[in-house]
């Protein structure tokens, strides 16, 4: 179900008050955008209710936003400049006009406030938004962006040739007189209303000779009547329910080569003609047949299914396959029966993820991915037993090289599936659903073979794709390329391959996220460059370059991140998104002066959509209820802290994702910002306009918030504005550097924050820490090591009936044992006992010992209790903390 964006509910508000719409009208056209989506403007346009031009003189006269006529400007280069293409595209925004510090942006929608947001935060300017009509837009877009390739459309004019076309048929045919068509020719050139409709509206025409003109006008069939239309059920799912209300039109019958298509409105032919992929026959009828049949054809609300397409969580190819798998497997076993059956998750948590489902929250699996309850290989392997097909590990059974030729790049992409090996004349695919038949379809005439499912995780799928088709070219051939080029005392080259360095720097990059790095760092030392990057916490060799690579290097990624790329002397940070086929990434990038050179650090940042529910965060049971507890509370603040990489930002957003609800207004201050979360306010410091954490957060307790997130508190004066806060009624989150929880409170102290302010605004502290797992492909059971036992303070009595592990060392840990993180916990919750001891001024020591004693673990408890669990080792654990 679509959501009203506040610009939709102002302008359904606009259109009623200044009489362009009747209340019942305005119903139905919200009624259609529940359905549909899109904009609320664009909706009752396509419905007939008001014309693109009338739209926007309403939105210029009650918002004040004017209309552009971008067919008609010249938009001077450094204007365009600033937004790239592909924005522009994906925005629908042009740019068209500089002056001073303001840009001119004209929008197809106006109302979006976050797409004018997003063009502010691109261009880094002030935007004045104006609005453009469709066709203006889609004019200008080709002409100005040319990198788009896209097919150069007439410029728009006034009166379309088809309508002074159906003016004149309808002068044939003796239904009008010349004057009545003049006139309406004269108001349709003034508010842009289709012809038909002035005609209809004036009682100049009946509705239904005009549908019968405009029939013939089009060369399509005319149909007075729907009731005796037989609609194919099989054929009707070929489009979604939300296809055919924007549409107007309903797939009826499906012959060999054509497809039946009965519509109310022929101006959507080509986009009808695209989404089937078939030549069409269409049958105009009246709109109210139209939605008798309509009716007949999609009876019931919008479906589960469709809404998941909405949210982009799945692609129409895969719903319409879906709906016939699950004609075809009838009684097929429900998913979560298997998952429970495999031992992989509770009934209890399938009847948990049943009702987030419910109630909007998506498929069965994608909660129980995301809540942690089950990983992606979990999910593939009880999708393979609940289908009946293979499941194949590529780690354990890699593929077999010789048969990648049987498939092309485009196809493996396309359908995310991959060549594995040959059993016959049959091809085995992995296929991350194998319901997919028209992926399956497309392989047996691509490959001239019959083709034999397997199950395979979705990221692993991803990971061979880029691993055997998408190699910008062999990392030996590029490290060679640069040894040849470049001697070892080189210091500077001024005519390296641009393109060899491009090439090497997009390599590493693709190299690290399929390792599934965390950080890329580029060192030059006094005889080449080191290349190492860091898995699960530990940094680790990965290539050397010769010397004289440093600069080309340094500069590759100044340049990649919006970077001086003259400025060599001080530390530079940016940001920018790489993407490279089906890897895409947002990086951080830092770059700083050392003896030999610049040193590059790439962060690898993991996208919102991977953030998880608090479940999937790696608590205890215990810790678990009472972290639910103090984040549920309306005000206070609640601090998370630990050393930089201990996974601070994942849990912060994590918290959010759960407290910041619709009818919350939630506003963070980063440095930078990690991760863009949809409906959250989110804003960046900026040291050289002046804007820190402690300005900033002034300026958020006039924007009237509820929830108010500080990414680092650093100084006193941010200390005390976020404990100022959270006592004048709101919920803070912020994260600190100290070593432990009770560790928090001394440091707002130091920072001046008084103590009884401390007592009165805290609500919890939790620190944390990240180990490393015990990587599950190659770990085997162990005796507990009595010194390590004895380092920690504990008996052996206590592990007489625990079973430890540790890993031995695969391929797919690289030999470490381990693979992947967990965070171990450290949670304080506040109540009125420590509140005393804080206002006494007692010692962290005191304090924490309190905490201890009415039931909080320590970092190293909660650590030893995940290595009783199997997950980490004693090892790790003692490595990890200090007590």
């Amino acid at each position: 179900m679509s959501v009203l964006t506040i610009g939709d509910k102002r302008l359904g508000a606009a259109l009623i008050e200044l009489g362009h719409l009747k209340d019942e009208d305005l119903q139905r056209a919200l009624e259609r955008h529940r359905e549909i989506g899109g904009s609320l403007a664009e909706v009752i346009v396509d419905m007939g209710l008001l014309s693109e031009q009338r739209m926007a003189q309403v939105i210029e006269e009650a918002f004040g936003i004017p209309l552009v006529n971008l067919h008609e400007v010249e938009i001077p280069p450094e204007a365009r400049a600033k937004l790239p293409a592909e924005k522009a595209r994906e925005l629908e925004a042009i740019p068209f006009a500089l002056e001073g510090d303001t840009l001119r942006v004209a929008f197809t929608n106006p109302l979006d406030t976050l797409r004018v947001d997003e063009v502010e935060d691109l261009t880094e300017m002030l935007v004045e938004p104006y609005q453009v009509l469709r066709p203006s837009f889609e004019y200008a877009l080709a002409v100005n962006y040319p990198e788009l390739g896209l097919e150069t459309p007439p410029p728009p004019s006034p009166i379309q040739e088809h309508e002074m076309r159906l003016g004149e048929l309808l002068l044939q045919k003796g239904l009008i007189q010349r004057e009545a068509l003049e006139q309406a020719l004269v108001e349709q050139e003034q508010t842009g209303e289709l012809l038909g409709r002035i005609l209809v509206g004036k009682g100049l025409i009946q509705e239904i000779d005009l549908y019968q003109a405009l029939a013939e006008q089009e060369g399509a069939e005319f149909l007075p009547s729907t009731d005796k239309v037989e609609v194919d059920r099989d054929t009707a799912n070929l489009f979604l329910r939300t296809d055919a209300l924007r549409y107007h039109a309903i797939p009826v019958q499906q012959g060999r080569k054509s497809v039946r298509v009965v519509v109310s409105d022929l101006r959507h032919k080509q986009a009808v003609e695209s989404l089937l992929g078939k030549r069409v026959k269409f049958v105009l009828t009246l709109p109210e047949e139209w939605e008798k049949l309509f009716a007949r054809a999609y009876p019931g609300s919008g479906r589960l299914g469709e809404s998941l397409v909405q949210d982009g969580k799945l692609d129409r190819d895969s719903l319409r396959q879906a709906l016939k798998v699950q004609e075809r497997l009838g009684k097929a076993r429900p998913l979560g029966e298997v998952l429970v059956e495999l031992g992989y998750v509770s009934a209890e948590d399938v009847e948990e993820a049943l009702k987030k489902q419910r109630a909007g929250g998506g498929r069965l699996e994608d909660t129980l991915v995301q809540s942690g309850k089950i990983n992606p290989e979990m999910l593939a392997q009880s999708l393979a037993i609940q289908l009946g097909y293979d499941y194949i590990d590529p780690v354990e059974n890699p593929p077999d090289p010789s048969v990648l030729h049987l498939v092309g790049e485009n196809t493996v992409r396309r359908y995310t599936v991959f060549p594995h090996h040959l059993e016959g004349d049959a091809l085995v695919v992995l296929m991350k659903d194998p319901r997919n038949i028209w992926a399956i379809d497309d392989l047996r005439v691509f490959t001239k073979r019959e083709i034999i499912p397997a199950v395979a995780a979705e990221e692993q799928i991803v990971k061979l794709i880029e691993r055997f088709y998408g190699s910008s070219g062999d990392l030996d051939e590029l490290t060679k390329e640069f040894a040849h080029k470049h001697r070892e005392e080189e210091e500077v080259s001024t005519d390296l391959d641009d393109n060899a360095v491009v090439r090497l720097v997009n390599t590493i990059i693709r190299e690290a996220y399929l390792q599934d790095a965390s950080d890329i760092h580029i060192e030059p030392r006094e005889a080449d460059v080191i290349v190492r990057i860091r898995i699960d916490g530990a940094l680790r060799e990965y290539m050397r370059l010769p010397k004289g690579a440093a600069p080309a290097i340094a500069s590759r990624i100044k340049i990649m991140g919006n970077l001086d790329i003259a400025e060599r002397r001080l530390p530079q940070d940016g940001r920018v998104r790489f993407k490279d086929r089906s890897i895409d990434l947002d990086l951080r990038l830092s770059t700083l002066p050392t003896v030999y050179g610049e040193k590059s650090v790439m962060r690898l940042l993991r996208k919102a959509t991977e953030i998880p529910e608090i479940e999937g965060l790696g608590f205890a049971p215990d810790v678990f209820e009472r972290f639910q507890e103090v984040i549920s509370k309306p005000y206070g603040i609640f601090l998370i802290t630990g050393p930089t990489g201990s996974g601070k930002s994942f849990t912060t957003f994590s918290i959010l994702k759960r407290v910041a609800t619709p009818d919350k207004n939630t506003t963070t201050i980063e440095d930078p910002v990690e991760y863009e979360i949809p409906g959250i306010n989110q804003t960046q410091v900026n040291m050289a306009a002046g804007l820190d954490f402690a300005r900033a957060l002034r300026a958020f307790l006039r924007q009237d918030p509820d929830i108010i997130m500080v990414g680092e508190i650093r100084d006193s004066e941010t200390a005390q504005i976020a404990t100022e806060a959270a006592l004048t009624g709101h919920l803070v989150i912020a994260t600190l550097h100290t070593n432990d929880a009770a560790g928090a409170i001394t440091r707002l102290d130091e920072m001046g924050v008084e103590l009884f302010n401390i007592s009165a605004s805290l609500i919890g502290v939790l620190a944390q820490r990240l180990v490393r797992k015990v990587c599950d492909h190659c770990k085997v059971e162990v005796e507990p090591d009595p010194s390590v036992l004895r380092r920690l303070n504990l008996d052996e009595k206590e592990f007489k009936d625990v079973t430890l592990y540790r890993g031995v060392g695969c391929e797919r840990c690289n030999g470490t044992g381990y693979k992947g993180r967990y965070a171990i916990h450290e949670l304080m919750v506040i109540d009125d006992e420590i509140r005393r001891a804080i206002v006494e001024g007692k010692s962290a020591t005191e304090i924490k010992e309190l905490a201890r004693s009415k039931g909080m673990k320590t970092l190293r408890e909660d650590g030893i209790y995940k290595a009783m669990q199997g997950i980490t080792t004693l090892e790790e654990v003692m490595a990890r903390t200090i007590e």
